[in-house]
């Protein structure tokens, strides 16, 4: 069997090793044997089981037992076991165990059988879904009013946790019919449409001025009317108002007319009989309120001439027409302008649900789907509807059906249900047509040189920066920004504007690693980094050019601290408190974002610190933290986490560089369980960009977000095997950890129902 000992209590390889391997092979080594006995399984079997791993248990089969391996390589290795208070525990005895094991990994687990298992039909996210509006048709995608999604493993892409109510319902009706008049808006059919507004129907501002008479306003003295009018687009418009004056003075009477409150054209009213004012102008859409005001009121009662004693405007109607100007058709909406043909309204609505359908639902409809929103469609032209009302409704049926708002795969996967996969992860949207035609002509079957080239041209394409505001903006919590609220006492300058700033210059890190094919590691550590004007002020860099506008800039001496993630303000402030810095927090993130080793929640009555309100410097936080460390419970995970944030101290909690604050110089020094040292954030960054550990995280965070789920143990023996490989290379490339998760059995196939 495996070599341990006649009284060993636990066994959990042996089996499927002894009988799949040359008896040479099948034994483990003596000091393998005896590590596990003096170190492991008293606290994994014997009387108590930690960490739901228990050794006495026999593994289920081949998959189990490696992860059972794999699981206690990465926790000797990381020095979380056996716990730092085994001393007699030698790097040495460390490093021997974890070699063996993963020399035991390289060799079998290629041999394991694929199993990609099953993803759970998948919501929209309401990204994904913007996204899908705006590539499919070119308009703006109202989002506002959808709930929030849930996360799964910090993605709203996980099918698990993305849950849908009759809210959702109602609110994806409301954004669809929005699109639907967007999309099919009726204009062009006719003359401009017009709408009539009588003035004396009008809002008279303050009660008095004027004398309101139904058909018209008689204005004796300065006075507005206002009237609100929903507009249906931004574009030129049109406006006419028909006034007429009762002249008195020197001037004739003078109307204004403004709109939202700002003056657009003054006129004299001239004339005792109504005359037109027309002029045209540009108007952003939606609610506008215009407004006609009186200006120039005169009153001399005692004039000799009767005809000069009074100075009056009579409005009678404001009409607003348009738009004018030719509506702009979206290139997007090429696809859909093209299908509809016919030379009357039915054949027209017809055939708007045979090319609607296909691109929406992302798969050929039956016959049967298509005849049905066909039928409803015509029943709204029988019932009066114009065609334009009649392609709203089936537009609005079509992204309201399940086959739009679920992304849903029957059985083994399809072609097209491979290239729906791969734009939802590489674009966080729908696939384009030469996407589609390369799937559909057996594209995925074929060469790998192929694909891979789809590939690349996918993340040459603009929708491509998704990958940096979708999914690095989820993996780094970016969207924690919009909700923090530091203590402007405290921490002042903090204000949505730099919010904005902070997110986008981390972002943009990520777009050029990706773009210029440099290596993941320059994530953590790098020359340069990003800026617009204000965050140039904010970090003490040059900027040139627009202040709005992001340069990059080149990091030399002590400014290099600001390369990498860690350098950057917003990693900064979401990992603080509101009134402080929390290198807990900080430590934390660190392990769980950029290493995958994010500790337990802690033991009850063990979450915050003694005196929680007394620590207002870096040196009562140390102390503070020292004796949390001191608690056994506490010290097995936060002898790194502490270490790694007492390193970022030098940070505020907005990401201002300081020397020293109110308990005097600050100290971000500390020693790690295998007695390396840290002495501030460089040395932090050198130890991250050296550890294997980073590229393995950000394979398993791209297998979530692209995959719907969570890794099993066979998907993360898989992608750890992949890491490791890569780890060779002495480039490794954000494009190499996607063709990683592309060329994986998770993502390219899926698993019989059972």
């Amino acid at each position: 069997m495996f070599g341990f000992g006649e009284n060993a209590p636990w066994w959990f390889v042996g089996v499927w090793l002894a009988a799949t391997l040359p008896a040479q092979e099948s034994a483990v080594p003596a000091h393998v044997d005896q590590f596990v006995q003096d170190h492991c399984v008293t606290c994994h079997g014997e009387d108590k089981v930690k960490g739901a791993l228990d050794l006495t248990v026999p593994a289920a089969g081949p998959v189990e037992a490696l992860w059972r391996w794999s699981r206690m390589r990465e926790r000797v290795q990381a020095y979380e076991m056996p716990p730092i208070d085994a001393s007699e525990v030698t790097p040495a005895e460390r490093l021997r165990f974890v070699d063996w094991v993963e020399e035991l990994l390289q060799r079998e687990v290629p041999e394991l059988p694929e199993d990609p298992g099953r993803v759970t039909v998948r919501r929209l996210s309401r990204g994904q879904w913007q996204n899908a509006i705006t590539d499919l048709f070119g308009v703006a995608a109202p989002i506002a009013g959808l709930p929030a999604d849930d996360l799964g493993y910090g993605f709203d892409s996980i099918g698990d946790a993305l849950t849908f109510s009759t809210l959702h319902l109602e609110k994806y009706l409301a954004a669809a019919k929005a699109v639907a008049r967007e999309v099919f808006h009726g204009e062009g059919a006719g003359a401009p449409a017009e709408r009539h507004f009588a003035a004396g129907a009008m809002q008279l501002v303050g009660g008095r001025g004027a004398t309101m008479r139904g058909d018209h306003a008689h204005m004796f003295t300065r006075a507005t009317v206002r009237q609100v009018v929903e507009l249906p687009r931004a574009g030129r418009y049109r406006l006419q108002v028909i006034a007429a004056g009762q002249l008195a003075g020197s001037e004739p009477p003078r109307m204004r007319l403004s709109v939202d409150g700002r003056e657009v054209r003054t006129f004299d009213v001239d004339r005792g009989s109504p005359m037109e004012c027309t002029f045209e102008l540009p108007l952003p859409g939606g609610r506008r309120t215009f407004a006609i005001s009186f200006v120039n009121d005169y009153y001399d009662p005692k004039n000799p001439d009767p005809a000069q004693r009074d100075r009056n405007l009579r409005v009678d109607e404001l009409v607003v027409t348009g738009p004018v100007d030719p509506r702009p058709e979206p290139a997007q909406q090429a696809w859909l302008r093209a299908g509809i043909r016919g030379r009357d309204d039915a054949a027209k609505l017809r055939t708007t649900v045979r090319t609607l359908l296909p691109k929406l639902w992302r798969r050929r409809p039956t016959a049967a789907e298509l005849r049905r929103l066909q039928r409803a469609g015509r029943q709204r032209l029988r019932d009066g509807a114009s065609l334009a009302e009649a392609q709203r409704y089936v537009l609005t049926a079509a992204l309201v059906s399940p086959h739009f708002l679920f992304r849903i795969e029957r059985g083994r996967l399809s072609a097209t249900d491979l290239a729906v996969r791969l734009s939802f992860f590489l674009w966080a949207s729908v696939p384009d047509d030469e996407l589609l035609r390369y799937a559909r002509a057996g594209g995925f079957e074929g060469e790998e040189d192929g694909w891979i080239a789809q590939v690349d041209r996918m993340l040459a394409d603009p929708r491509a920066r998704r990958l940096a505001s979708d999914f690095a903006a989820q993996w780094l919590e970016l969207r924690a920004l919009e909700d923090l609220t530091p203590d402007p006492e405290r921490l002042p300058g903090f204000d949505r504007a730099l919010r904005a700033s902070l997110r986008r210059q981390t972002e943009l890190l990520f777009l050029t690693v990706l773009r210029e094919g440099r290596d993941v590691r320059e994530l953590l550590d790098c020359g340069f980094t990003h800026v617009d004007a204000r965050l140039a002020g904010w970090y003490g860099l040059p900027h040139e050019g627009p202040a709005e506008e992001f340069v990059r800039v080149r990091l030399v001496g002590a400014a290099r601290v600001r390369g990498g993630l860690l350098g950057h303000a917003a990693i900064h402030a979401i990992t603080s408190n509101p009134t402080r810095t929390s290198p807990v927090r900080r430590g934390k993130w660190i392990l769980d974002n950029l290493l995958g080793q994010a500790p337990p929640p802690p033991p009850p009555g063990n979450g915050a610190f003694a005196d929680e309100a007394r620590i207002d410097d870096a040196k009562t936080l140390r102390e503070q933290m020292a004796q949390h460390r001191e608690r056994s419970k506490c010290a097995v995970c936060h002898v790194r986490m502490d270490m790694f944030g007492l390193a970022m101290e030098r940070f505020d909690a907005i990401g201002r560089f300081r020397r020293a604050d109110g308990g005097g110089e600050i100290d971000a020094s500390g020693v790690l369980p295998d007695g390396r040292r840290l002495d501030g954030l460089q040395s932090l960054k050198d130890l991250l960009v050296a550890d294997p550990a980073f590229v393995r995280t950000l394979l398993h965070k791209l297998f979530r977000y692209a995959v719907g789920r969570d890794l099993r143990p066979v998907d993360r023996l898989r992608i750890d095997l992949a890491a490791r490989r890569l780890w060779a290379q002495p480039v490794i490339t954000l494009r190499d950890l996607i063709l990683v998760i592309v060329r994986d059995p998770a993502f390219r196939r899926q698993s019989a129902v059972d």
